[in-house]
Order: C-alpha cells, then structure tokens, then sequence
C-alpha cells in the first residue's frame, strides 16, 4: 500500500519568518511586512538548489504597450522549481512619483523582486507573514524568540606568550579585557595558571 503523500512538507519546512529578515514598509498608504529579498532567495536556495538551474524564472517578456497611457508595463514570466513550474504575472510603473517626472530606473529589478515573493509565496515561503501572524504581538515574540541569536561568550586567548608579557608589563585588568575580550574571571584563572607554570 502507497503511503499518503504529505503535501504540506515544503510547506511546513519554510513557513516560519526569521524576524531579523523583516521590515515593517508602507506600500501606497499600506502598512506591510516587508522580507529581506535575499533572504528569501537563500531559503529557496536551501530547499531547491543554486537560483538559474534548479529554480527561478525563464522566458521573462516586459511589455511597454501600456506605459504611454498608463504609466504601467507589464511583466510575465514562468517561475520553475524542483517537479513544477507555474506562470507569473505582474505589473509596475515605470515613474517613482505620480506626476510621472521622475522615471523609475529599477523597476525592472523591482517588478521581479516581488515577481519571486509572490511565487515562493504560492509555495508555503514566509506563509505566516501572508497569513497575518505577524500582525499577532504573542505570535511575534514568540517567533523572535525561536530565530534568537546565542550570545557570544567571552573568547579565550591562544596567544599565552603574548598574555603574559602583557601581565609582566602590568597592563591593567579592564585594558586586558578589552583587547582580550575575556570575563575577569576567566582572565584571573589563566593569569594564575600562567604564575604557576613560570615558577
């Protein structure tokens, strides 16, 4: 008998936002959640393979047919991924004010940024942003507490030669931490090993 396929696999693997990735943005007068593009890409990269072979866009067409009119032009492409593919739409404006004064020279790279998050979004990407969790203040705390960094702990030196000159010379001990970047604890311990093994 077949097992039952588990179609929430990749899903359930990058669903979950690392805050440290996210920006809160305004989008014509919108509040959003904004994500790191290349953190994004990274994420993909760890589920699919390296961007261009395994994954991403072909067969891009921008369309300016719209531009003179409306301002717009429109984008399309096929977004591609490991036994899948799907088509994507988009369109942007050409200007970055409404008066059309100041034309927009990254829009392309813009159109295709958000081409990518809204694909990777279909495919469970940074679900809980789109599904408004991040709107949720205990939801929120609880996932910068899981995507935490560890604190760095003091680092012991390697250098015992060059310590110890440094203790001869009577450097005082806040200087020798700073430079060491060692607790007094730690410092006093390897300063009496030192004593010991001169003796």
């Amino acid at each position: 008998m077949n097992e039952k396929k588990d179609n929430l696999e990749l899903w359930n693997k990058v669903e979950k936002t690392n805050p440290n990735y996210t920006k809160n943005a305004n989008v014509k007068g919108n509040q959003i959640t904004s994500i790191a593009p290349q953190y994004q890409i990274l994420n993909a990269t760890e589920q699919f393979g390296v961007y261009g072979t395994t994954w991403g866009f072909k067969k891009i067409e921008i369309d300016y047919t719209l531009v003179e009119l409306t301002g717009l032009i429109y984008w399309s492409a096929i977004f591609f991924f490991p036994n899948g593919e799907m088509p994507a739409t988009n369109s942007i404006s050409v200007w970055r004010d409404g008066a059309r004064t100041k034309p927009d020279d990254q829009f392309a790279k813009k159109v295709e940024t958000d081409s990518l998050t809204k694909c990777l979004s279909k495919l469970g990407f940074n679900a809980d942003i789109f599904l408004g969790k991040f709107e949720d203040g205990r939801y929120l705390a609880e996932i910068k507490e899981e995507f935490k960094e560890p604190e760095k702990k003091p680092t012991l030196i390697v250098n015992s030669k060059e310590f110890f000159n440094g203790i001869q010379k009577k450097a005082s001990y806040e200087k020798m931490k700073e430079h060491y970047f060692m607790t007094e604890e730690v410092m006093k311990a390897y300063l009496k090993a030192l004593e010991d093994g001169s003796k």
